[in-house]
């Protein structure tokens, strides 16, 4: 008995399910397997290895192998090479053209063949590519149809291959067909291994392991790359072509050239039979010509000059040509000048035109050249027109133009290199004679310590060549005429040319003479200045944080000290060493003056080595005198002599340390009469000792040497003592040189002879006269006032002090002897006191005064006797016997406090020898009891072109000040003026009122009458009547008259 049971089965996951069905029964339990499945792919070939055998390059072998799905799952599939390489080795060969021209990185595989070789890793390749790196991104992007076109991979590239089912999908129990290919290029063993990889996750890659031998063709080139290595052009080249037969019978050769370079290239012969196992030779002739870029524009690369052209043999009955590969650098052989022709232009017989001209070698090859039959008169240098050239390289050689004769020359220079090809250079220049000639044109100075000099001399002559300068030169005059010159000096140099400008007659010559100063720039100065205070500054900005490291060293090491009872060296030396300065670098000015810039140049010339320079100096010569005196001169290129100095600058031996470091001893302003001296030290800076010797000053100038010149060690100093004292009122300048055996250091002296401006106030400060009573004190002051840029000195003389002073009557015997002719004239020294003491007093006698400043001078005048011939003569007088000033005091002492002055004098100024006579009785009548003293006013009115000015007096009446004094002021009135007005005068105050310590002015005018006539003396008295404590009636005496040479 049997019964049906329907099982269903409803899958909910993708995964194989097995179990068992239980029942029961009456017999026991019992149960039923069952298994679910899910559908799977199960692929297999029919084949896993392939081996192609042995096959002759060019031919082409295929297999068949099928792919058969077993399950009922279907899926796509691709076929590739191996991710792995197999233990054993591998190679696949291919050609190296092929191969270039294929993307490296689709796949990785190793090639290998005769002419070059790339090893590449299959899994370096793969990782780079993300696209297949892992079975799972290749079955994300495998979506592609059967019929679709397969893009070339590596595998394309290689001598196995696969055909065009490449990929796809194969369904449930189906077949799929895959081809495999074998085409060798190369001879040798190929190794591939293919994967047919599935887009189920669950199937495993089948592996397909595929082999092959190529064998090479039967006729080969041997050498399939002829490099011919460098060429140039239009010049042969031959090269053997070797071909090889390994087989027993004979081939027919058929060398084929491309079109392109057919012009270029040539194979002798171009057909031929190569015998059974054995070589043939063709010839091969490679003549590049300048078409080659134009012509072979595919195989030639005109930026490198490479060139690479593919060859072919043709051989009959051969698969595959036999191919080889010419390779050469096609270069060109030229030496190129920068100009096609030289002009020197005009050049003097007695001098050189230097030019530069550039070769440069156009080839990638070095080449040798070489200037051949060179004139005389031309010069190639360097190593006279002989060298080597390096590829692509430009060397500057200089071409001399030395003429002999004033004549044209047109020239050609040759210049020949390596290979024998002549380059020419055409060139051409004319020679003439110079209006002016130079002596020499050279100047080599000797080696000029700095601070030093060295002078040479030459001569510039005006000589002209009539001949060749009429035959030449029509536009310039070759008639003899005076020649302007002007020397051009190099701009910052230290050459100085005397005299720079000038005129030369025909047939004169002059001496020039060129200096030579080797001097430190200011700019370089500066810079070294500026460098010394930089490191000042960080020096003084690092001293605090030094100072604290230095602190803490000293104290850590005196722990150690205590502790090992001694105070290692290596502390003293390292105390010695980072001890700070105390004082940090202060901000100074960078003026010549100051003492930065100072150091800065003694720094720079403690330093110095060696400076060499050339220097062309030109003269400019004229064509002639200027046509007019305001229209300049004509200057001709042509005539421009040259000269060329050779300088040398070196270390000087000796250095003035004093003055700031400056040669200039400078005493400035020094009053006439004066002496100042000054110093000036200077040091041997040089490693060897040197002997000091100096100049001979001018013995009748103001300069001189005081001490002796001596040897110095290095290192040591000198001081020299220079006195200065000028005797006349004008500027000094002299030059003293210390000598040295490499070093003439000169030293410039300079001052200049000053008066001292002192003026003084005393002309109006001072009275003419000082009035005053017996035993009086009268003080007047005036001032001194220095008006010079220096400090004077200055005393105060009385000539009544003087001992040399003729104070006891020798110059009063004089004046009594003259005559009392001129009535001017005064003694230096008047009347004195009677106690000896000189009458006048003047305080202070000496002192100095500064620029700028003043000095009160206090005059006394303290008579002890009534006179009114007090006088005496005070000199001011500097010490140099310079003298501000002399000053005649004069005093006067009347009986009474009212005086009289401004008349004409009626006796001379001095007092009798003899004693007043004095009668033992007088008698006076009423008439005399008021004496009159006489007095004389003389008028003189000027004529002139007939008309008369009038005359015009003024007398002064004043009244005296003094405590010895009964009445403090006084009056005058004039008497009887009636009978001077008939007369012409006129009295203008007839009276007045002087109060004591004051003056009245009187003005006394004469007008002629009509009644005038010529030469007449107009002479009338009136008195004038003067109170105070005494009355006292003056007669005075009016005498006028008329003159033409009154003023």
């Amino acid at each position: 008995m049997s019964c049906e049971i329907l099982v269903i089965f409803h899958p909910l996951i993708n995964e194989d399910l097995e179990g068992e069905i239980y029942f029961e029964s009456t017999f026991g339990p019992f149960s039923v397997p069952v298994r679910c499945t899910i559908k799977k792919c199960s692929p297999e070939v029919d084949c896993q290895s392939i081996d192609f055998g042995s096959h002759v390059v060019g031919e082409s072998v295929s297999r068949t192998i099928t792919l058969t799905n077993n399950g009922a799952l279907a899926s796509f599939f691709s076929v590739g090479t191996s991710m792995h390489l197999s233990p054993a080795r591998r190679h696949v060969q291919m050609p190296s053209q092929e191969f270039a021209n294929a993307d490296p990185e689709n796949e990785n595989i190793t090639y290998s063949s005769h002419r070059s070789s790339y090893s590449l890793s299959l899994e370096e390749v793969h990782a780079k590519r993300q696209s297949f790196s892992t079975e799972s991104d290749i079955n994300t992007h495998l979506s592609f149809d059967m019929g679709a076109c397969v893009s070339l991979t590596f595998v394309d590239y290689c001598d196995i291959t696969l055909g065009n089912v490449r990929g796809g999908e194969i369904g449930p129990f189906q077949s799929v067909k895959l081809e495999m290919l074998f085409k060798p290029t190369v001879p040798g063993e190929t190794i591939m291994d293919f994967y047919i990889r599935f887009s189920d996750a669950n199937t495993k890659p089948i592996p397909i392991h595929v082999s092959g031998v190529a064998v090479s063709n039967p006729v080969w080139v041997v050498h399939p790359s002829i490099d011919l290595k460098i060429c140039t052009f239009d010049r042969l080249y031959q090269y053997t072509i070797v071909v090889q037969s390994r087989e027993n019978r004979a081939f027919k050769l058929t060398f084929d050239v491309c079109p392109e370079m057919r012009k270029h290239l040539q194979i002798i012969p171009i057909r031929g039979f190569i015998q059974a196992l054995s070589t043939f030779n063709a010839q091969l002739k490679f003549i590049p010509r300048q078409s080659l870029p134009k012509d072979a524009q595919k195989y030639f690369d005109s930026d490198t000059g490479v060139l690479e052209v593919p060859m072919t043999v043709q051989v009959a009955g051969q698969v595959l040509p036999a191919k080889y590969t010419i390779h050469a650098i096609v270069t060109s052989s030229d030496l190129q000048f920068d100009q096609i022709q030289v002009d020197f232009g005009h050049c003097s017989i007695y001098h050189f035109v230097r030019t530069t001209v550039r070769l440069t070698n156009m080839s990638i090859l070095p080449q040798d050249f070489g200037f051949v039959a060179v004139p005389e008169y031309i010069e190639v240098q360097p190593y006279d027109g002989f060298g080597t050239l390096l590829p692509q390289e430009t060397l500057e050689l200089d071409l001399i133009f030395r003429p002999k004769k004033p004549i044209e020359y047109n020239f050609q220079l040759r210049c020949k290199s390596g290979i024998d090809r002549d380059f020419v250079l055409p060139c051409r220049g004319v020679g003439f004679h110079p209006p002016l000639v130079l002596s020499h044109s050279l100047i080599q100075f000797r080696p000029t310590p700095v601070g030093d000099k060295s002078t040479a001399t030459i001569y510039l002559t005006n000589y002209q060549d009539k001949e060749a300068a009429t035959r030449l030169f029509k536009v310039i005059s070759a008639v003899e005429a005076p020649r302007l010159f002007c020397f051009s000096l190099p701009k910052d140099s230290d050459i100085s040319i005397s005299p720079s400008v000038g005129r030369l007659l025909p047939g004169e010559r002059c001496l020039v003479q060129v200096m030579f100063r080797p001097v430190l720039r200011e700019k370089t100065i500066t810079e070294e200045a500026l460098r010394l205070h930089r490191i000042a500054k960080a020096t003084s900005e690092k001293e605090p944080e030094v100072s604290r490291v230095t602190e803490h060293e000293m104290k850590r090491d005196i722990a150690v000290e205590h502790s090992r009872g001694r105070r290692t060296p290596g502390f003293a030396k390292r105390r010695e060493i980072s001890s700070p300065s105390s004082k940090s670098a202060e901000r100074v000015g960078l003026n010549p003056g100051s003492e930065l810039y100072r150091k800065a140049r003694d720094l720079l010339l403690r330093s110095f080595s060696r400076s060499y320079k050339e220097y062309i100096v030109c003269c400019f010569v004229s064509d002639g005198d200027p046509p007019e005196a305001n229209v300049q001169p004509t200057w001709s290129a042509i005539n421009t002599l040259h000269l060329k100095l050779e300088c040398l600058a070196v270390q000087p031996p000796l250095l003035v340390t004093s003055g700031n470091g400056k040669n200039v001893l400078d005493f400035r302003q020094v009053y006439v009469g004066s002496r100042v001296v000054e110093r000036l030290t200077i040091q041997n800076i040089s490693e060897e000792p040197v002997e000091l010797t100096s100049s001979l000053l001018d013995i009748y100038g103001p300069f001189s040497l005081l001490n002796a010149m001596r040897g110095l060690n290095p290192g040591e100093k000198h001081t020299l003592v220079v006195a200065f004292s000028p005797n006349l009122e004008k500027k000094y300048s002299e030059i003293l040189q210390v000598r040295a055996p490499k070093m003439v250091l000169e030293i410039i002296l300079r001052g200049e002879g000053a008066l001292p401006f002192v003026s003084s106030s005393h002309a109006r400060d001072l009275p003419n006269v000082v009035y005053a009573l017996e035993k009086d004190v009268v003080s007047q002051h005036f001032k001194l006032t220095n008006r010079s840029a220096e400090t004077v000195e200055y005393r105060v003389m009385l000539a009544s002090h003087s001992l040399n002073s003729p104070q006891h009557g020798f110059d009063r015997v004089a004046l009594l002897l003259d005559g009392h002719r001129d009535t001017q004239i005064h003694p230096a020294v008047g009347t004195q006191n009677y106690s000896g003491l000189s009458v006048f007093g003047v305080q202070p006698l000496e002192g100095s005064l500064a620029p700028g400043k003043k000095q009160d001078i206090a005059v006394t005048f303290q008579p002890d006797h009534s006179s009114l011939c007090y006088t005496d003569r005070l000199t001011i007088e500097l010490l140099n016997k310079c003298k501000v000033c002399e000053i005649d005091l004069k005093g006067a002492v009347p009986s009474h406090n009212m005086y009289l002055c401004g008349v004409d004098p009626l006796s001379v100024p001095i007092d009798s020898l003899l004693p007043d006579f004095t009668p033992l009785h007088p008698q006076l009548t009423e008439a005399e009891e008021t004496p009159c003293i006489p007095l004389l006013v003389t008028l003189v009115a000027s004529c002139k072109a007939g008309v008369i000015r009038p005359a015009v007096r003024e007398l002064q009446v004043g009244c005296i000040s003094s405590p010895h004094a009964d009445k403090k002021s006084g009056e005058f009135h004039w008497d009887d003026l009636a009978a001077v007005h008939q007369q012409g005068f006129h009295l203008e105050p007839a009276k007045g009122v002087v109060e004591a310590g004051s003056s009245c002015s009187v003005t006394i005018t004469w007008t002629p009458q009509s009644a005038y006539r010529p030469f007449e003396v107009v002479q009338v008295c009136v008195p004038l009547t003067v109170k105070s404590d005494e009355i006292t009636i003056y007669k005075v005496t009016l005498m006028a008259f008329v003159s033409s040479a009154a003023d």
